[in-house]
């Protein structure tokens, strides 16, 4: 019976650990290069200047403000663009044409569900691991002026949220393609976060934390019998 019961406390101690272990939600934000981590699990937002509008030859990031014009930012994240001036408090004046950012982060597997929150001017469209998931606004017309910005989803006045999958284990990559479109401001702005689907569910875990309770008290008295 003494093996009973230490077979009852351990598993209750496993169990202990396994809700730990699994107790898994990873938050994601946008913050630049040169600001510090405000407590997300991506990396800093950079530049992909090659395969962006201008090739300034620096992958740096800039947290910029998004004063009274821009939606302000959400969650913990920062709006962010490879220029310190280009936001809507400034006087820069981003060219028509692609700007690419990109953030990483790192997960145990695959089993995992996202959701995103973002913002953007003008517009942006966003691949996961080189996977379309996010579909820019469509092209300047009737329907759209981008007096703003777009005047559709996704833009810099509406956050826009969104779940995902597709993730892989180890590093996972996401792209931002911020499209300009009617000159001026340029910038971005995300922020969310990822659960893991292998979770036990909660009742589960209380039936069966329940009855490891009620094991644990049992084997008590035969140890101190």
């Amino acid at each position: 019976m003494k093996n009973y019961a230490r077979l009852a406390i351990t598993s209750a101690i496993l169990f202990g650990g396994l809700i730990s272990a699994h107790a898994d939600t990873i938050l994601l934000g946008s913050y630049g290069s040169t600001a510090s981590n405000p407590g997300v699990a991506n990396t800093a937002t950079t530049y992909d200047f090659a395969n962006s509008q201008i090739n300034d030859g620096s992958s740096s990031t800039y947290n910029i403000s998004p004063g009274s014009t821009w939606h302000a930012p959400t969650g913990s994240s920062s709006w962010v663009s490879f220029n310190a001036s280009t936001g809507p408090t400034s006087s820069y004046v981003a060219p028509n044409g692609t700007y690419v950012y990109n953030t990483t982060f790192n997960l145990a597997s695959a089993d995992y569900v996202g959701t995103l929150t973002v913002l953007a001017d003008d517009t942006v469209a966003i691949y996961l691991n080189g996977n379309l998931i996010l579909q820019s606004a469509g092209p300047m017309g009737s329907g759209n002026s981008y007096t703003e910005c777009s005047n559709a989803a996704d833009n810099c006045l509406t956050p826009l949220t969104f779940s995902f999958t597709g993730f892989t284990a180890g590093v996972n990559d996401l792209t931002f393609d911020v499209k300009q479109v009617n000159l001026v401001d340029e910038g971005l702005d995300f922020s969310g976060s990822l659960s893991d689907t292998a979770v036990p569910e909660p009742l589960s875990l209380v039936l069966f934390g329940t009855g490891l309770i009620g094991l644990v008290s049992i084997a008590r008295r035969y140890v101190t019998a």
